[in-house]
């Protein structure tokens, strides 16, 4: 439990880095409070799209793998944006697309951490662990947000957005000292014991 929690501030610290340093250099490249709406726009999409489909899949999933994965694929989005900023020639579709992609794990992440957790704590301290959850992300943002001034007008997007990338992965190694998560959800009906795994997707979906 507590590597979770580690893993989870170090990932937040970054995360909220990325947030104010990709905000300030729309602002910057476009003077447009349009774009920056066309961003948080851009982020709530995947909510709206993923919800409905994120409870069957991390049903079926070893959450621990989960987490690693996801945490594997939004670091590669960041670093690529981020070599292309260092060069100087990042787009703002790039940008755009970095941070649907980051939004998109998030939505996925959240309730896949916080099934990890409810798996790996006794009912009785669930309240406890999740509290503590809670309080690795508000103290992510915080620190991220005494210091991400400093940094970003230091190194620009480019370096705050390598740092968000490291903090991925030592998350994700984080994770690799956590023991393997292990599947809950057992099937239920008969009926669909022999169905394929598409079939047996969508009546879960159901």
């Amino acid at each position: 439990m507590r590597l979770i929690f580690a893993a989870n501030l170090i990932s937040m610290v970054g995360s909220g880095m990325n947030s104010a340093g990709v905000t300030w250099f729309l602002l910057q490249k476009t003077h447009s409070e349009v774009a920056l709406g066309g961003l948080l726009m851009l982020q709530t999409i995947p909510a709206l799209m993923m919800l409905p489909f994120t409870g069957v899949v991390i049903d079926r999933e070893d959450r621990r793998r989960l987490l690693m994965v996801l945490d594997a694929v939004r670091g590669l989005a960041i670093l690529w944006v981020a070599v292309q900023a260092y060069r100087g020639v990042a787009s703002l579709w790039e940008v755009y697309l970095m941070a649907m992609s980051v939004a998109a794990g998030f939505w996925m992440f959240w309730p896949t951490i916080n099934a990890l957790i409810q798996e790996l704590t006794p009912d009785s301290h669930f309240v406890h662990s999740n509290s503590f959850l809670l309080a690795g992300v508000q103290g992510g943002w915080l620190v991220a947000g005494a210091m991400v001034g400093f940094v970003y007008n230091k190194i620009g997007l480019s370096g705050v957005l390598f740092i968000d990338f490291a903090s991925y992965v030592l998350s994700c190694s984080v994770y690799l000292f956590v023991r393997k998560g292990r599947q809950t959800v057992a099937v239920t009906d008969e009926t669909i014991v022999h169905e394929s795994a598409v079939a047996k997707f969508v009546h879960e979906l159901k």
